[in-house]
């Protein structure tokens, strides 16, 4: 499933390529990846005629601003791409079930194969209504995630994100000490954690030297502290790479692109090959019904 960083990757693209076009046409061939509105026509109708204003990411989510404040989103599930055609001649991958056509020819191509994911236009909060935020959220003290949530109120419940919300070790100690959950649970968790998942979760504990079992109450304030600031530092190379694409190479970026992260991981789908910190080979178990890589001398 693409994760932050293979998010990030899509939206610092679509950022780059997209703002400030006209939607022209939307065709949906496949209702299920837009099952939130009643009809495909009442999704191409909010969309059409709409010019793109910014394009933004909480957690897993790209959030793309239109001029009359709302919000089109897009959860590229487990298998989700957003591909870029030049023209409408390029020929369309097999399991594309949304095309947005601009008024410059290009086009944004959404592609399922198992259509998990999904897109769907937000419709901003009324005036007088209170949009209730994750109480995780709160504890930010400034970035940008408290003003998306406010925004497409379907985002409010995601919990902190990395980089839009400023959470310092201490409020991040509170989250770890309010909980008894092992840590890859939490991390994993978007009600408490947003972004981040089944690969990076492995990633982030092995360089912060953690168990993935670890209750997460029982963590000291050196341990906290390493954690809260391995997360960044993990994701922020992962990005630089745009993002992990594995042998299914399910992620590519709108260009078609993989990423080359996979290239640096540390233990993730490293099942019996040496650590490269200490040589003892990577263990892998089913945790939680996932598959979980860890070095068990590194993080023990």
């Amino acid at each position: 499933m693409p994760e932050l960083p293979e998010v990030e990757t899509v939206r610092s693209v679509l950022a780059r390529e997209i703002v400030a076009k006209k939607i022209k046409l939307v065709h949906v061939t496949d209702g299920r990846a837009v099952r939130r509105h009643k009809t495909a026509k009442d999704f191409r109708d909010q969309l059409e005629e709409r010019t793109i204003k910014s394009v933004e990411r909480l957690g897993k989510n790209i959030v793309v601003e239109l001029d009359d404040a709302h919000h089109l989103v897009v959860h590229l599930g487990m298998t989700g791409q957003v591909l870029r055609a030049k023209n409408a001649k390029e020929p369309k991958p097999k399991h594309t079930h949304v095309v947005i056509a601009f008024t410059t020819g290009e086009e944004l191509r959404y592609v399922d194969q198992r259509t998990f994911g999904e897109l769907y236009v937000a419709t901003p909060p009324g005036e007088d209504e209170v949009v209730e935020i994750s109480k995780y959220a709160r504890l930010s003290i400034g970035g940008n995630g408290m003003r998306i949530r406010r925004q497409v109120r379907e985002l409010a419940h995601l919990g902190i994100d990395p980089f839009e919300d400023q959470v310092g070790w201490d409020r991040f100690a509170a989250v770890l000490r309010s909980r008894t959950l092992a840590l890859k649970t939490l991390l994993t968790d978007q009600d408490i954690v947003a972004g981040i998942g089944n690969i990076y979760a492995d990633e982030i504990l092995f360089s912060a030297g953690l168990m993935y079992d670890r209750v997460s109450e029982s963590l000291s304030a050196i341990e906290i502290r390493r954690l809260h600031r391995t997360i960044p530092e993990v994701l922020t190379e992962a990005i630089k790479q745009g993002g992990t694409t594995l042998d299914d190479e399910m992620f590519l970026n709108p260009d078609g692109e993989p990423g080359s992260f996979q290239n640096d991981l540390q233990v993730h789908t490293r099942e019996g090959q040496p650590c490269y910190q200490c040589r003892t080979p990577v263990s892998k178990v089913t945790f939680h019904q996932r598959a979980t890589y860890f070095c068990a001398k590194c993080q023990g």
